[in-house]
């Protein structure tokens, strides 16, 4: 201990100190991680230096925040280990909900993975049979998670025109045994019509979507997604008289209606060549969508 000094102290700072671990920190910016689970690692270098003088590494900072997250919300491959206990919950608490948990075990010498997890309340399944329209939507997108994955969804249409969520399912990835499987855990829960009506499905055509549902519902119609549609045809034709000539053809009711809102297409796009046409994109497509 220094108790005595004579002259004047011109030793800088030093803004560095072994002692203070990622595990440490981790617990001081716990609350503000809680608070705002975005928080950047250059602003906690910045608030790092300014609370405790300090001068950390973004490394550093980036375990600090991963520990504080952890800390919170517990770790990503625990959670895993806890679907089994969820499942029962949900079943427990919601007798009439149907949730289909599928593990990988193909790897006998590593223990078993999640693979796949179907989500459909019982409540969800009562709505849309009494209140629904027989018409679903089906569609999938990207998990933002540590561990990838894609999102399947089924919607219905409820007696106010908006959007009724029936169930979903996270999947590795969207194929054919992908829609394969969610479409028969969605039989075992709906079934394949509502008062002796077929379903009518509409989706944007996704991989292997197209086949499952001439598989498993046979007697349903399959419609397509003219909004995706659209988007990809104006993706490759920029002309606006072409994307309006594309609505004309979409909104035809009959057959001699889409043959001649066809023709004004192709008159407005003629053929050059090898050249892939407004009218030819169209006619690769069923008229009856």
């Amino acid at each position: 201990m220094i108790k005595t000094l004579k002259g004047d102290h011109h030793c800088g700072r030093d803004y560095s100190n072994r002692h203070t671990t990622s595990t440490y920190l981790s617990h001081k910016f716990q609350t503000k991680v809680r608070d705002d689970p975005g928080y950047s690692i250059p602003g906690m270098v910045n608030e790092t230096r300014r609370l405790f003088m300090l001068d950390i590494s973004k490394k550093k900072t980036a375990r600090t925040k991963q520990k504080a997250l952890e800390a919170l919300r517990g770790n990503d491959m625990e959670q895993y280990y806890r679907l089994w206990d969820y499942v029962v919950t949900v079943k427990n608490s919601n007798p009439d909900s149907h949730i289909s948990l599928q593990i990988d075990r193909r790897n006998i010498e590593e223990r078993a993975t999640f693979q796949r997890i179907y989500y459909g309340l019982g409540a969800l399944k009562n709505g849309f049979l009494q209140g629904c329209r027989p018409i679903i939507g089906l569609n999938g997108c990207f998990l933002k998670s540590p561990f990838g994955g894609q999102l399947l969804t089924a919607l219905g249409r409820d007696a106010n025109e908006n959007m009724f969520p029936i169930s979903f399912a996270v999947v590795e990835v969207e194929n054919y045994d992908s829609w394969g499987w969610f479409l028969w855990e969605l039989i075992s829960q709906i079934g394949r019509g509502n008062k002796g009506v077929a379903y009518t499905f509409i989706s944007d055509r996704q991989k292997g979507l197209v086949h499952a549902i001439e598989e498993l519902f046979p007697e349903s119609e399959h419609r397509f997604c003219l909004k995706h549609m659209f988007e990809n045809f104006k993706q490759r034709f920029k002309d606006q008289d072409l994307r309006d000539l594309f609505w004309e053809v979409a909104a035809a009711a009959s057959r001699p209606e889409h043959e001649t809102a066809l023709s004004n297409l192709e008159r407005a796009d003629p053929q050059e060549g090898d050249k892939l046409t407004a009218a030819g994109w169209i006619k690769r497509l069923p008229p009856k969508l």
